[in-house]
């Protein structure tokens, strides 16, 4: 009997141990102005689109990949890229200076850019689009046949930038 209490002890141990692994999403969105400035009176025409800079941070081997990504309520398919920490960009794209703006801090844990590809619908699934309500990014990853899903407030803007 006391092999089978210390069994079930270890069993209930081990289970607590998998628990599902703490993940952290940040967002960055960049703009990019046009050169030629538009008509005031006339519509906004800015035909550079929003540049997203989204990272995770999970812990150091756990194996994760992005099933999709819910942005601003839209859906779109995305891929995972391994990346050295911190992450920092130019403060102002358009005056080159030494300032640049933390987007990872360093850390000993995994981080991956999350990089867009095609929207792949209009709404995302049900349980991200549940999230999208409360968050404006909402990133929906697979871990050990586990779907999670990570969720990030708010997007930061960042300093626009000046077309070429």
């Amino acid at each position: 009997m006391k092999f089978f209490s210390l069994l079930l002890l270890i069993a209930v141990t081990d289970c607590s141990l998998a628990q599902t692994p703490k993940i952290q999403v940040v967002a960055y969105s960049r703009i990019t102005t046009p050169g030629i400035p538009t008509d005031p009176e006339g519509p906004a025409n800015n035909r550079f689109p929003v540049r997203y800079y989204i990272y995770l941070t999970v812990k150091k081997g756990t194996p994760v990949s992005v099933s999709s990504v819910c942005l601003k309520r839209q859906s779109y398919a995305a891929s995972l890229k391994k990346v050295t920490s911190p992450v920092v960009v130019p403060h102002d794209l358009n005056v080159p200076t030494e300032v640049k703006d933390m987007l990872v801090p360093e850390t000993q844990d995994d981080v991956y850019q999350v990089n867009l590809q095609e929207q792949t619908g209009p709404a995302c699934d049900d349980r991200a689009q549940l999230l999208a309500r409360d968050n404006e990014v909402v990133v929906a990853l697979k871990s050990g046949g586990t779907t999670l899903y990570a969720p990030a407030k708010t997007i930061a803007a960042l300093p626009a930038a000046a077309a070429p």
